[in-house]
C-alpha cells in the first residue's frame, strides 16, 4: 500500500519561518542569501504580500525543501521536528554527529 502524503495545516509563511529557523538562519542571513531585504522576509513569514511567488524556487532551494511543501505543506518525507533535527544534524561536526547518534539510540530504547 502506498504511503499517503501528509499535509501540514499551517501557512506558507509559517512553513518558511519554521524551515529558516531549523536551518539556523536569521532573517538577515536568509535575506542576504536570497538577495532581498530583511523586511521582505518578515512580510513573507507573516503572510503579508510581497514578491513571494517570484521567489518561491529560490526560497525552496535555500531552505532545502520543495516548492510543493512550501505552497501546500505536502510532503512525503521529513517535516516539522524531524526536518529540524535533520538540519541540526547536518550542521554538526562529524564528532558531534556521533554523539547525537549514540544519544538517539540510547533514548530510543
Amino acid at each position: 500500500m502506498a504511503a499517503k502524503k501528509q499535509v501540514i495545516k499551517e501557512t506558507v509563511g509559517a512553513r518558511i519561518r519554521s524551515l529558516r529557523i531549523a536551518s539556523n538562519l536569521t532573517q538577515d542571513e536568509f535575506a542576504h542569501k536570497l538577495g532581498v531585504s530583511r523586511s521582505a522576509i518578515a512580510q513573507w513569514e507573516t503572510d503579508r504580500a510581497g514578491q513571494i511567488r517570484d521567489n518561491m524556487e529560490r526560497i525552496a532551494k535555500v531552505l532545502n525543501t520543495s516548492m510543493a511543501y512550501l505552497v501546500s505543506g505536502e510532503s512525503g518525507s521529513l517535516q516539522g521536528d524531524e526536518l529540524a533535527m535533520m538540519n541540526l544534524y547536518r550542521s554538526c561536526t562529524s564528532e558531534d554527529r556521533q554523539i547525537l547518534l549514540r544519544t538517539a539510540k540510547r533514548l530510543a530504547r
